[in-house]
């Protein structure tokens, strides 16, 4: 009895072993498989490397990088070693910093959108009024329907005092 006691307690036991050693063997490939966060984010730029290296030579020239936007008009900046092409490091480099940039304009804009927003809806005079404000690049556009011209003067005025607009467009419309 004993000993059937001992061999189910044997088998269990080779069976735990068994399922943590695949587990930890997954874990390791799965470690092995992805690397590390850094690796993760430059694998896409990477890979968007390797689809404009037409010739396969590990390097972009001026034409392989026309059909890239960020890079027309800028190689020049993106080539740190100023050697006439791009290899790997300049292109994630340059290409990290020019989505960055993109990121930093659009959470911008949406600050100075939701800022003008709040101080609308705080002007006694604007309250109900359905405006919609709009921020591409620090140029607004407000547009929608007010009572009078005192009240599209008045939003136009909130808007321009917000830090961050560079221009405003009045595409507000008095009803009536």
């Amino acid at each position: 009895m004993q000993k059937q006691h001992y061999e189910k307690r044997l088998t269990r036991t080779r069976a735990l072993t068994f399922i943590a050693a695949l587990t930890f063997a997954g874990t390791s490939l799965e470690t092995v498989a992805f690397g590390t966060a850094d690796d993760m984010l430059q694998a896409p730029l990477e890979s968007e490397f390797k689809k404009l290296d037409t010739n396969h030579d590990g390097k972009l020239s001026h034409k392989e990088t026309a059909r890239d936007k960020d890079f027309r008009g800028h190689f020049d900046r993106a080539d740190s070693n100023n050697d006439g092409v791009l290899v790997s490091e300049e292109y994630s480099n340059y290409k990290s910093a020019a989505q960055q940039k993109r990121v930093e304009e659009f959470f911008d804009d949406s600050s100075v959108t939701a800022k003008i927003k709040a101080e609308l809806i705080k002007d006694a005079g604007m309250k109900g009024l359905n405006i919609s404000v709009e921020t591409h690049k620090g140029l607004v556009i407000l547009s929608g329907f007010v009572d009078n011209h005192q009240q599209m003067r008045r939003a136009v005025e909130i808007a321009s005092g917000i830090r961050g607009v560079e221009s405003v467009k009045n595409a507000l419309v008095v009803k009536g």
